[in-house]
């Protein structure tokens, strides 16, 4: 059997991540608007929102272009030094380097993105569900997705919650406890009720009810953390120096007409 490449595994996962989160979501948007037997203006306003700064962050990336150097092709210039000047007046060296993957020169600060394929300034971190980089520039939109893709995980999990309450009233009996309800929604007693007894008609609904509530809970504490490293200065966009950022930078000009439409985001494709 041929052994996997170094880098395969992580090669296939950015190309799934994206297309399985993608099908997630329309099967909760389904799911949701189809056990609710009606159409939710405040979910589907929520779920537009978790689409256009999914697309956002997207765009923004796959836009960015980094700073080349034309000046050099034989020697590589990393020991030459540019010196600008920030809001504190302190000196921040920028180095020119030699990007081997992307086979040009740049100047820092840069990192180089495997699953991108090339350099991003002010680079924060890949993500694998988004299918894309999170720089400065979109770092807004990235908190508005975890925040949304909160709300709305959390909006679904209270009408699919009551369904499966509803089908295991048998199960779990009328003088049943808060714990016993409890484990009756945990995907492990789902699974065990079904292999014992074949009483799976709940099996799907549970998984998707505790993915729910695990993504809520996951996406609001990771974007409260991203927001409030940027406001306190927590926040380093390698490999730069960390520096408080006001609200209005984070989220951009347009303010908080940014959580009704991402107009930063989609007016600011490129950068």
């Amino acid at each position: 059997m041929e052994k996997l490449k170094p880098g395969t595994f992580y090669e296939v996962a950015y190309k799934i991540c994206p297309v399985l989160a993608l099908v997630f979501s329309f099967l909760v948007t389904v799911t949701t608007l189809y056990l609710n037997e009606s159409l939710s203006l405040p979910f589907i306003f929520i779920s537009i929102q978790v689409y256009l700064n999914w697309y956002s962050i997207y765009a923004v990336s796959n836009n960015a272009t980094t700073m080349r150097d034309n000046y050099t092709n034989n020697e590589r210039i990393s020991s030459v030094v540019i010196r600008i000047t920030d809001e504190e007046d302190s000196a921040l060296k920028l180095k020119y380097w030699y990007c081997e993957k992307c086979a040009h020169y740049t100047c820092r600060p840069t990192q180089h993105c495997r699953a991108c394929k090339k350099c991003f300034h002010f680079r924060d971190h890949h993500c694998f569900f988004i299918g894309g980089c999170i720089l400065e520039p979109n770092m807004g939109n990235f908190i508005l997705i975890c925040f949304h893709t909160s709300l709305a995980c959390i909006y679904s999990s209270t009408i699919i919650g009551p369904y499966i309450y509803e089908s295991l009233s048998e199960v779990i009996g009328e003088n049943s406890t808060t714990f016993t309800v409890f484990l009756n929604f945990c995907f492990p007693v789902a699974l065990a009720r079904f292999l014992i007894t074949g009483q799976g008609s709940c099996l799907l609904f549970v998984v998707l009810f505790d993915t729910l509530i695990s993504v809520s809970i996951a996406c609001f504490l990771y974007g409260s953390w991203k927001l409030f490293s940027c406001l306190s200065g927590k926040q380093r966009y390698y490999p730069h120096i960390a520096r408080k950022q006001e609200l209005k930078e984070i989220f951009g000009s347009y303010g908080a007409w940014n959580l009704i439409f991402p107009y930063n985001g989609l007016l600011r494709g490129q950068y």
